[in-house]
C-alpha cells in the first residue's frame, strides 16, 4: 500500500485573472484555477479587490490551501491567469 504524502495547510494573497464567461460565480472560478494544478486543494477563498477587464476579472484572493510537500508558493505563478502569489 503507498502512503500519501502529508498536505500542508497555508495562507497565500494571490492576483489572478479569472475569465468572464467562468462556470459559476467568482469564487468558483478562483477555486477552478487554483485547483487545476497538481498538489494544490482549495480550503476558503476571500475576494479582497476586483478590476474588471476586456475580456476577464483581475481579482486579489486571501486563500487557505492545501498544499503537497513537493508544491511551493511560489509554484502558483506557473498556473496560467496567476500573476502574483505569497504566502500571508
Amino acid at each position: 500500500m503507498a502512503v500519501q504524502p502529508c498536505h500542508r495547510a497555508i495562507d497565500v494573497a494571490l492576483r489572478l485573472a479569472v475569465p468572464r464567461d467562468a462556470a459559476g460565480d467568482l469564487h468558483a472560478g478562483v477555486r477552478d484555477k487554483l485547483a487545476g494544478r497538481d498538489g494544490v486543494d482549495v480550503e476558503t477563498v476571500d475576494i479582497v479587490a476586483l478590476r474588471p477587464r476586456l475580456n476577464d476579472l483581475t481579482v486579489e484572493v486571501d486563500a487557505s490551501l492545501r498544499l503537497a510537500p513537493e508544491t511551493e508558493v511560489a509554484d502558483l505563478t506557473e498556473i496560467v491567469g496567476v500573476h502574483q502569489a505569497r504566502p500571508r
